[in-house]
Formats: C-alpha cells, structure tokens, sequence
C-alpha cells in the first residue's frame, strides 16, 4: 500500500506545481515543470517501482516479451 501511496502523491505534487506556475506564471515555467515531472516519474517507474533483477531474468528467456506486471516490487503489486 505505500507504494501506491507514493505515486499518488508523486503525480498530485507535481500536478499542483504545474497549476501553480501556470497561474502566476504561464510559459517557460510550466514547460520545465512539465519536463521535470517527465523525467523524474519516468526514472521513479523505471528503477522504484520496477525490480531491473526480474526484468533481465525475464530477458534471459529468449522470444518472450516482458510482462512488468511480474517485474513490480512488492508495495506496488
């Protein structure tokens, strides 16, 4: 349960910044923001959430695809 917590706070912290750039100052803020939410979810799902051991174990078996849902650690599952 606190994995899911902590996405939900994740996204709800950087949706808020996002709103409040926008409103006070719209533009290049919001862009950077919007960039930096990218990269820092994107990098958060790929080595928090993912367990990269499960994922080349799975990689060693040749022809078949990855299934993530295996490869979560086990507060997100």
């Amino acid at each position: 349960m606190k994995g899911k917590v902590l996405d939900a706070v994740l996204v709800v912290g950087f949706a808020i910044a996002f709103f409040t750039v926008a409103i006070v100052h719209p533009g290049l803020g919001n862009a950077l923001i919007a960039w930096g939410g990218l990269v820092v979810l994107g990098y958060y799902n790929s080595f928090v959430r993912h367990d990269r051991g499960l994922e080349r174990a799975q990689l060693s078996v040749p022809g078949r695809p990855i299934d993530v849902r295996d490869t979560l650690r086990g507060a997100w599952r």
